[in-house]
């Protein structure tokens, strides 16, 4: 959740989906659909999204070892790196933007600037 934007960030299947979250008077939640994108990766074991703090991109990676930052309103490929050995299991941006930070499987941790 993107405390920023009230943004809940999904990634599943072959999507990554990011739903608007709004408290209603009764205490519940609301969400609204904002995207949905189809990755070129699939998170059935592992992988993951984060929403960049501007709301204008994300990064996900997942089983194929790749990192890639994506435009939030498009879902077109802005970046791609690699610098893992296995299944990325973790990311998010830093709560300043400028950079992200990945786990893997391998058992690496790796810092990435955001361009």
């Amino acid at each position: 959740l993107s405390k920023q934007n009230n943004v809940l960030t999904v990634a599943a299947g072959e999507h990554v989906t990011f739903f608007k979250l709004t408290l209603q008077g009764d205490s519940s939640v609301e969400g609204k659909l904002l995207h949905k994108h189809k990755m070129p990766i699939h998170f059935k074991n592992e992988g993951g999204a984060s929403l960049h703090p501007s709301g204008k991109k994300f990064v996900a990676g997942g089983s194929d070892l790749w990192v890639r930052v994506f435009d939030f309103e498009t879902g077109k490929e802005l970046e791609c790196n690699k610098g893992h050995h296995g299944p990325i299991r973790c990311l998010r941006y830093a709560s300043n933007g400028l950079t992200y930070a990945t786990g893997s499987e391998d058992g690496t941790i790796r810092l990435w600037k955001t361009l």
